[in-house]
Parts: C-alpha cells; structure tokens; sequence
C-alpha cells in the first residue's frame, strides 16, 4: 500500500516521492538522487562516490520517469556530480514527452551553450569547465616538463662532446657554467611545481 501510494505522489509531481522512487533504483549501485519541480521541469541532481556509466544512468532515469508518467512534468533536468566535487560533473536534458522507445542522444554543445535552451533539441549537455581547465593544465605541464628534459638531454650531449678538446681553464669555466646551469633547472623544477601546486 506504500509503494503504491508513492507511485500516486510521483505521478502528481511530487518530488519527493519522484526521488523515493528513482532511489529504489539507483541505491544498489552507490547513487543517491533528490528531485525538484520547477514550472514543469522537474530538476534532479544524482551523487555517488564514482562517476557511473552516464548512458546507461542516463536510461535507467529516463526509463524510470516514462514508466512513471508524472502529470505536471514534461521536461528534465538531470544533474550528476561526485561527493567529493563541488560543481556538477555532467548533466543531461530531455523531453519526457517522447515515446518509450525514442533514442536518447547524447550531444555534446560548446561551453558557451551549455546553459541556453535549444526548443527544436532533444537533449542539451552539460559540462564542468573547472574540469576541463584542470585537464588543460595537466596536459601544459606535461609538455613543459618533456621540453625541459629534452633541452638538458641536448646540454648533456653537447658538454660531453667538448670536453675532450678543452684546457684546464676550460674545464674550470666549463664546470662553473655547469653549476649554474643545474642551479637554474633546479629553479625552473622548483616554479614548475610552485605553479603546479597552487
């Protein structure tokens, strides 16, 4: 009698039990959902410890919610993000006024688009730009850092070529220059990661 008590609150819009229901489902796989209805949209944000499959989250949700039929609601907005993160990692959009059988279609849109609605679209994406720019960084300092090895592995060739044809005053000034060149990799290495870890 409960169950079907909350299937009656969920097709009223009740988000509440929208929410109770759509755990039913997600729980068994660490995801936890809350749900909000706003002028016929109803906005639900999911969370877990990992990022899960997110077309087939996606389709479980989805699935979920046609089956379900809620009077008042013909859009959703379908939010995920981890415990551990602050913004939303990805999130999804979608008419509940398609057929059962319909295809989801997960298109991607630039930055920019993200938050504007597309009337003749069945599904916008979301992304977090925080990650994106994280990735970014990752991929600059791995280039910089293979720059510099690259650069001290042609000083490295280039000092052991000349050091057979050099003097003794040479060699003094030649191993003077050496320090000062490894001092100032060290710098480089110690701002690198300054810059990194800030």
């Amino acid at each position: 009698m409960v169950q079907y008590r909350f299937i009656q609150l969920a097709r009223q819009g009740n988000s509440k039990a929208i929410a109770t229901l759509l755990n039913s489902k997600l729980h068994p796989e660490g995801i936890n959902a809350k749900a909000s209805v706003v002028n016929s949209w109803l906005h639900i944000l999911l969370e877990s410890d990992e990022l899960p499959d997110r077309y087939s989250t996606i389709n479980v949700v989805r699935n979920q919610l046609i089956e379900l039929a809620p009077d008042s609601i013909k859009r959703v907005k379908l939010l995920f993000k981890r415990y551990i993160d602050e913004y939303p990692t990805w999130g999804q959009e979608f008419d509940l006024e398609l057929s059962y059988l319909s295809d989801l279609n997960l298109t991607s849109f630039s930055a920019r688009k993200q938050n504007r609605f597309y009337p003749n679209s069945k599904i916008n994406s979301i992304k977090n730009p925080g990650l994106n720019n994280l990735r970014m960084s990752e991929t600059t300092l791995g280039i910089v850092g293979i720059i510099l090895f690259m650069a001290l592995v042609v000083f490295i060739g280039k000092m052991l070529l000349n050091q057979s044809s050099q003097t003794p005053q040479q060699e003094k000034l030649r191993i003077q220059n050496l320090e000062l060149r490894i001092q100032n990799s060290e710098f480089q290495k110690r701002l690198i990661r300054s810059i990194w870890h800030s």
